[in-house]
């Protein structure tokens, strides 16, 4: 499925509001040059939220595509079950890290 950028943010509110510290990861780097020269083979996958899309996998991805001006994503919708333990243990890593 493929959805335009203003459905989806990440699900890593840290993340959302500060992506400078991961866009000089070399992990980030190498995403971002491989994006250049071939493009986003992978979906980002994605929980929904009402009319939204919540990134779970591929903050690298969709970061390095906002930069390079990507317009929309493909993305795989994962069932609730999954997710929300994935988000559940992200908001205590984002709790534990914020104090």
């Amino acid at each position: 499925m493929i959805i335009a950028i203003n459905k989806l943010s990440l699900a890593n509110q840290i993340l959302e509001k500060y992506p400078e510290n991961q866009k000089q990861s070399p992990l980030y780097k190498k995403v971002l040059k491989s994006i250049k020269e071939i493009g986003i083979i992978n979906p980002l996958l994605v929980v929904q939220e009402k009319d939204q899309y919540k990134v779970v996998y591929g903050n690298n991805r969709y970061l390095a595509g906002l930069e390079l001006g990507y317009k929309e994503f493909e993305i795989a919708v994962l069932p609730d079950a999954i997710p929300k333990t994935i988000m559940d243990k992200a908001k205590e890593y984002q709790s534990i890290n914020l104090d």
